[in-house]
């Protein structure tokens, strides 16, 4: 045990690197959404989140986060019921059913979800350490990650996918992972990527499919007789190259055409799986990512007025409540997805770079927690949870200038959107409860 004033210390340069970005995003909220007619339900959603965030993050700091470890396939389940129920019982919104729409408010039961993944990863590798260097010990782990995506995929919800891959990579990483499963991982990510690729190919351009090749990959990117064809064939090419192989080196045993068979057959499978999950208004996202100036006025209009807002700052920008292009309506979802943009136009520079310093402190503040958690099950949480704000402002900066497709991914803590901060806040709660026990022992 330790003394009172040791376990009860809170980590205050955490705490205020997420409400002066609480604070940045409040108050660009209120200015892009003046001429909105629901103004007052927004900012009233949005306090109400902000104060329910802050009291689940006290709760959360006092709790002993051990408790998750011990409770944390049950966390898990309940959460991938959610997801299942809402399918079911949830709202369509912006072309995905990701919601539950309750009396008062509304709520996204993913972004809950996906704590409780980094939960439960955290304390299978916990009790597994070195199961990240063991093929049976990859497997289960990317098993429990499995239903996880199917149902994500089902809404769709492919940014949330996309999020969600950021806390794996690190968890990953710092838990030894083999380079070898690495690449066998990016060899399978290709295979599943071709397959919706092609998709986007002949959706932008339908001329392409004079090319053999691109109408060859698009006739067997859908589950029929030909794909079932081309699985098999695939099978028997494999299979005599490694017969051809063996003979020439016998140490190549059956089990490496069974792997690299495997792979392939997973990863078509998976893209076939995706590209059917694939809607109309996800192919012209693509569509204005790789091409936004060919229709500036439909699917690439979001990202245009975004860059222009963003620019048009200068260094001090125009001044709080004085922005043209977000308040006059120019810029989409602007206090959502694209609420830098308004930061960028109203406080210019210096507002994005504290937005910038602030990410910069909040992460570097959890990589120390983890460093100095008191045993590897927080070690686990506290990556993980890096990794995931990490993603939140990769993605959503590089969203804005053009490194991404739109993908209606938040800016996290400083975006409207009450279940998102909510979870935030809940994460910071648990990183607090580490902190505040890293010198109890274990």
């Amino acid at each position: 045990m330790i003394s009172i004033d040791k376990k009860r210390k809170f980590d205050w340069t955490l705490f205020l690197s997420v409400i002066s970005l609480v604070l940045l995003g409040t108050l660009a909220i209120m200015s892009s959404t003046i001429m909105l007619d629901f103004r007052e339900r927004v900012i009233r959603t949005h306090i109400i989140a902000v104060f329910i965030g802050i009291f689940a993050m006290l709760f959360m700091w006092v709790f002993d986060y051990n408790m998750l470890d011990e409770h944390s396939n049950k966390i898990y389940v309940f959460f991938l019921f959610l997801l299942l129920l809402v399918l079911f019982l949830g709202v369509a919104d912006k072309g995905s059913k990701s919601w539950f729409r309750l009396p008062f408010f509304s709520l996204q039961p993913s972004e809950f979800a996906r704590i409780s993944l980094i939960i439960v990863l955290s304390s299978y590798l916990s009790k597994y350490p070195h199961s990240l260097n063991d093929p049976a010990g990859i497997i289960k782990f990317f098993l429990i990650t499995l239903p996880f995506f199917i149902l994500m995929a089902k809404q769709p919800d492919f940014s949330g996918i996309l999020i969600t891959c950021f806390p794996l990579l690190v968890i990953c990483i710092v838990g030894g992972i083999n380079l070898n499963y690495i690449y066998i991982f990016i060899f399978y990510l290709i295979i599943v990527l071709l397959i919706p690729a092609v998709g986007v190919i002949v959706n932008l351009n339908p001329d392409s499919l004079n090319s053999s090749i691109v109408y060859f990959l698009y006739t067997i990117s859908y589950f029929n007789i030909n794909s079932i064809i081309f699985i098999l064939l695939t099978g028997i090419i494999l299979f005599l190259i490694w017969m051809l192989v063996n003979k020439l080196n016998p140490l190549i045993n059956i089990s490496y055409f069974v792997i690299f068979f495997s792979i392939i057959f997973a990863g078509y499978l998976s893209g076939i799986f995706i590209k059917s999950q694939i809607k109309d208004y996800q192919y012209k996202r693509i569509e204005s990512f790789i091409y936004p100036d060919k229709d500036p006025k439909g699917s690439g209009y979001n990202i245009i007025q975004a860059r222009v807002a963003l620019g048009s700052g200068g260094i001090r920008g125009k001044g709080l409540f004085s922005g043209t292009q977000s308040r006059l309506g120019f810029v989409p979802e602007r206090h959502t997805d694209f609420i830098l943009s308004v930061i960028g136009e109203e406080m210019g520079i210096i507002g994005v770079l504290i937005i910038i310093a602030a990410y910069t402190t909040l992460i570097n503040r959890i990589k120390k927690i983890a460093v100095m958690s008191r045993d590897i099950f927080g070690y686990y949480m506290s990556c993980g949870f890096a990794g995931l704000f990490m993603g939140y402002f990769f993605i959503n900066i590089g969203m804005i200038l053009g490194f991404f497709p739109v993908a209606g991914v938040p800016l996290a803590f400083v975006s409207y959107g009450g279940s998102n901060i909510v979870a935030s806040f809940i994460i910071i709660g648990i990183l607090e409860s580490i902190y505040t026990r890293r010198l109890m022992i274990a």
